[in-house]
């Protein structure tokens, strides 16, 4: 299906802002996991396992959503980048609800899910139309 140009250009500025989003926080996490995943890990995330873990996700999330821009960029489709993206925050969105949750902050449940699900739906849904 072909898209005219405004349609176009609307969609990559969503790809374009989606993926910014994403590379914030994983810079956030790279720098500071300890305070960055503080809310969804709590003190375990400024342990040294914790650091090594957080530093681990932020460089994934990272490396999709440079992906995702440099596709984009390129005129090309980021489509397999964001539907790696979505399937990235599924796995953790699971991981974290099937955790013991005595760990873990009391709203690091109730958060992922909010985070976690809102941008796995947005990656899904960009990449659903082909992004």
């Amino acid at each position: 299906m072909a898209r005219d140009g405004a349609a176009l250009v609307t969609a990559r500025r969503l790809v374009f802002g989606y993926a910014s989003l994403r590379i914030a926080y994983a810079l956030g996490l790279l720098a500071a996991p300890g305070r960055t995943a503080r809310p969804w890990l709590g003190a375990a995330a400024a342990s040294p396992g914790g650091t090594v873990a957080v530093r681990g996700l932020a460089g994934r999330d990272l490396l999709l959503a440079a992906g995702a821009v440099a596709a984009t960029a390129a005129g090309g489709s980021a489509r397999p980048w964001l539907a790696a993206c979505a399937a990235s925050d599924a796995v953790d969105l699971a991981a974290t609800l099937i955790a013991d949750g005595t760990g873990l902050p009391s709203r690091s449940k109730l958060g992922t899910a909010v985070a976690a699900g809102s941008f796995g739906v947005a990656g899904a849904a960009l990449a659903a139309r082909g992004s």
